[in-house]
């Protein structure tokens, strides 16, 4: 059985982190549906739009882009429409703002950019001189967030092996690990799953001694193909109902 671990909003919640958004981090803790917020909150017309729209800004979409983007452009092709979106987005996210404008100043004066783990980017200006706005948003996050993924993989793999199983990890594709994992184990690699990440943040105060005020959640899904798999968050839940996955285990 492949037993497939996704990091929960990994990039938001590496923004979130980095920046020190009040509200993100508040939204977060709480279990708020952030993108049920959004939709309401920025008038979109779908949670799958708010969603989308979330994960395109932790990197400076500007209204021009999301108006000629075929996944925004039904919801409106004016770019003005996005620009005033975009506004009330940072006005509200105004923590990630204003970590945007302090790397847009770092970028600018030729210095690198050093994430609290101590990996550090150099961004080169644009040919024309500018600053590449999308580039220097990106690399911290997506950086970073490798470096959490990095915590949780190499963790997974010693537990496994203190436990002597038989399961093998197969595959690291940005915010997934996958194991392939012996019908007996399949519940243990579950579970181990999600206990490393919800150890992250104990692991990055232990190896740096930064302290991360929110969680980073793994979500487990189980199946013999990567096409069918069983919805897992700590209990294994198929989306179909309990009862197929049951009876595949009473038959085994």
């Amino acid at each position: 059985m492949y037993v497939k671990i996704d990091a929960a909003q990994l990039e938001w919640r590496t923004a979130v982190w980095l920046s020190n958004d009040q509200v993100g981090i508040g939204e977060i803790n709480s279990g708020e549906d952030i993108h049920e917020n959004n939709k309401g909150t920025f008038g979109l017309p779908t949670r799958l739009i708010s969603k989308i729209y979330l994960f395109r800004t932790i990197f400076r979409g500007s209204g021009w882009a999301f108006a000629h983007d075929n996944s925004f452009s039904p919801v409106s092709a004016d770019p003005e429409f996005w620009d005033d979106i975009n506004r009330k987005f940072y006005n509200k996210y105004h923590g990630l703002d204003e970590w945007h404008q302090q790397l847009s100043r770092t970028v600018a004066s030729r210095l690198p950019i050093v994430s609290p783990l101590g990996r550090e980017w150099m961004i080169p200006h644009n040919k024309d001189g500018s600053i590449p706005w999308t580039v220097f948003t990106n690399h911290p996050v997506q950086g970073t967030g490798a470096d959490l993924m990095s915590i949780a993989r190499i963790s997974l793999m010693r537990r496994m092996r203190t436990l002597g199983m038989r399961s093998l990890m197969v595959s690291t594709v940005h915010d997934d690990i996958k194991v392939d994992a012996p019908d007996d184990e399949v519940d243990q690699v579950a579970e181990l799953a999600v206990k490393v990440f919800e150890d992250i943040p104990k692991n990055v105060y232990k190896l740096w001694g930064v302290e991360l005020p929110i969680p980073f959640p793994g979500e487990v899904k189980v199946g013999r193909v990567l096409l069918d798999m069983y919805d897992d968050n700590k209990q294994l839940v198929c989306p179909d109902g309990m009862d197929k996955y049951e009876n595949w285990k009473r038959k085994q």
